[in-house]
């Protein structure tokens, strides 16, 4: 074949990669985050889009950066738990004091402040890049209620009611916007746990599918907030909840339905990409995105001989990393692992680049 046929064919194959795939599906590299103290178990929480991990590891909060776990130790007690981390990397969570307490911290620049106080207890669950922080307090004959930390003052959130029912907050965005969960009291059932929204200092109950429950764990800066709602059969299914409008996940396809929980949601990002866990075909647990109208196992999109099986997926990034982890029994160590997308059109240059190796031969 002459040189000029050989480009020819060359440039064709070269046309045929780039039309062979999506342009937005991705796979993912993976990466073990490890442990402390030599071990292999972590329980990680959360990721900002620096690609800092935080999460709880030997009994203690840590901080993952690339590819160094760190204690983050306590303020006197022997243990602690971190549950988000900004921007900026401040964490915040809750430690055990040596009084036996459990209290909120805020940890930055490495120092490790309580944000409790005496005799209550305390956890911090989110914070935002302004370093506004939410989380939960209550004295020892309190039901205890959503707190907001802002500007060194802290101030109650409120419940659905009646007053002192019960709420916690669970996550915040930079525009100061909370979700959560609150007790209440619905006619003809008695008390509920709903999902709810902080909007504007007001609270809005997001409401269920059907069932008396809901439970919201994320929102993102669109004020599209995620988590998981009953359904009338008892069973349990993620949800997205967007301008207004409460909206089923659903679970993987083919999964089996039965009560219990078949789906769970528990971050989004901006771009509203959500993650979490889902039933399967074989009634598995196994972590997931959800995308394109549908959910898809994340161990399909991880390399086949990586020896890892996702049950649960607990945080996304705006650039899309997935902390996921895996825990083969309810019981069991829990390993957690950093997903990094690489896009189909990444290897569709990868494959450019060998083709156009060939033509220039």
């Amino acid at each position: 074949m002459s040189r000029f046929r050989t480009k020819v064919v060359s440039l064709g194959v070269l046309l045929f990669a780039f039309q062979s795939f999506p342009a937005e599906q991705a796979t993912y590299t993976i990466t073990d985050l490890g442990g402390l103290q030599e071990t292999r178990d972590a329980n990680a929480t959360a990721i900002n889009d620096a690609g800092q991990i935080v999460g709880t590891s030997a009994g203690h909060a840590f901080l993952w950066e690339a590819a160094v776990m760190t204690d983050l130790g306590t303020l006197g007690g022997p243990v602690s738990a971190a549950h988000a981390v900004n921007a900026s990397g401040q964490i915040v969570g809750e430690y055990e004091t040596a009084r036996g307490e459990v209290h909120a911290f805020l940890w930055q620049r490495g120092v490790m402040t309580d944000l409790g106080l005496p005799g209550e207890s305390s956890s911090a669950r989110g914070i935002n890049d302004r370093g506004e922080i939410i989380g939960f307090a209550g004295g020892k004959n309190l039901r205890g209620g959503a707190i907001l930390w802002k500007d060194g003052a802290r101030q109650p959130l409120g419940d659905l009611g009646p007053s002192g029912s019960g709420s916690n907050a669970m996550a915040i965005n930079d525009k100061g916007e909370i979700a959560g969960v609150s007790s209440g009291f619905a006619a003809r059932l008695g008390g509920v746990v709903r999902a709810v929204i902080w909007l504007r200092g007001a609270i809005q109950d997001i409401g269920t599918l059907g069932g008396p429950h809901s439970t919201a764990r994320a929102i993102n800066d669109s004020a599209e907030v995620v988590g998981w709602a009953d359904l009338p059969d008892q069973s349990t299914v993620a949800f997205l909840w967007k301008d207004g409008l409460l909206q089923d996940l659903g679970t993987l396809p083919g999964a089996v339905s039965k009560p219990g929980i078949r789906s769970q949601a528990l971050s989004i990002n901006h771009q509203g990409l959500v993650v979490g866990s889902a039933l399967n075909s074989k009634g598995e647990i196994r972590a997931v995105i959800w995308e394109n109208g549908g959910a898809v196992d994340l161990n399909t999109l991880i390399p086949s001989n990586s020896g890892v099986v996702l049950t649960r997926a607990t945080a996304i990034n705006n650039k899309g990393q997935i902390v996921a982890q895996e825990q083969l029994r309810a019981d069991g160590p829990v390993r957690s692992f950093l997903l990094t997308p690489r896009f189909r059109r990444d290897l569709q240059t990868d494959r450019h680049r060998e083709v156009t190796r060939e033509v220039q031969q």
